[in-house]
């Protein structure tokens, strides 16, 4: 059961979307493979959302997903991050597949993205994820960029 500041907005096979109140942060669940079709209407529900809470975090669970297709990550380069970055996006935490496939491509979408705009931090499990932002907590508030992620069953 989700905490209930804790919501599910968008509930598709390939693609989770929650929203986290307490921090302000959206939260993408991936599953599979996703057609460019099924990527960019999440990406774009998201985006939504960003605009309509002022969020500027993002929580990318990767752990169940598959390889990101040259096409997505073309489409996320050039189409979806600079719109995002206009509608205030600025942090990631992502929590890496167990996918190798997945964990490749994930880093050469993050290594194209403007370091001097975004801050990006990659975590192999959940566990380690928690225990980063616990140790990294106040140089994230520091920076304005912590994300206090509450984790539930996945």
């Amino acid at each position: 059961m989700l905490d209930e500041k804790i919501t599910l907005e968008y509930d598709k096979p390939k693609c989770k979307i929650y929203y986290h109140q307490d921090i302000n942060a959206i939260q993408f669940e991936w599953f599979g493979h996703a057609s460019h079709e099924e990527f960019v209407d999440a990406c774009d529900f998201f985006l939504e959302l960003l605009i309509k809470h002022k969020s500027s975090k993002m929580i990318a669970n990767n752990l169940k997903s598959e390889a990101v297709s040259p096409k997505n990550q073309d489409w996320l380069d050039r189409v979806w991050f600079p719109r995002i970055y206009e509608h205030g996006y600025r942090t990631s935490a992502v929590i890496a597949s167990k996918s190798i496939f997945n964990q490749i491509t994930v880093k050469k979408i993050a290594d194209k993205m403007d370091k001097s705009k975004y801050t990006i931090r990659f975590f192999l499990i959940c566990k380690k994820l928690l225990n980063g932002l616990k140790q990294c907590k106040n140089n994230f508030l520091a920076r304005r960029n912590f994300v206090k992620i509450i984790l539930y069953k996945i």
